[in-house]
């Protein structure tokens, strides 16, 4: 697993088929002002495309080449919850999208990246 996600609280709930979903607890460490800080959503967003791209094509690394975030409504407290999904798995470029949305099941971000496949030639960690 990615030490990036332990430090922030991601946790990985599915994965598998060009799909992932990640929970995350809010906690004040996450927070700008009161409300979630946007990059938290870029975070757990990009985390789950890059999952969602790496479970089509097990033997690649994800990189993110390109990543939009629409932030739709702030958040104080709760979980969030993000589904991603693969939407066209090219050779080379895998385009994925993201929902966000808070414990009351209201969407609050969505997002959408392009990511590149490296092959994985030598263990990393």
């Amino acid at each position: 697993m990615v030490p990036y996600y332990k430090t922030i609280g991601m946790r990985l709930k599915e994965l598998g088929n060009g799909k992932a979903k990640f929970e995350l607890d809010v906690r004040k460490e996450l927070t700008q002002s009161i409300s979630v800080h946007g990059g938290v959503f870029a975070s757990i967003i990009d985390s789950a495309c890059a999952c969602a791209t790496m479970s089509n094509d097990p033997k690649t690394f994800a990189s993110t080449i390109n990543l939009q975030v629409a932030f739709l409504k702030p958040v104080t407290k709760g979980t969030l919850t993000c589904q991603a999904e693969v939407v066209k798995n090219g050779r080379n470029i895998s385009f994925c999208e993201a929902k966000v949305w808070n414990e009351k099941n209201e969407l609050v971000a969505t997002g959408s990246s392009q990511i590149m496949k490296v092959e994985i030639k030598r263990k990393f960690f």
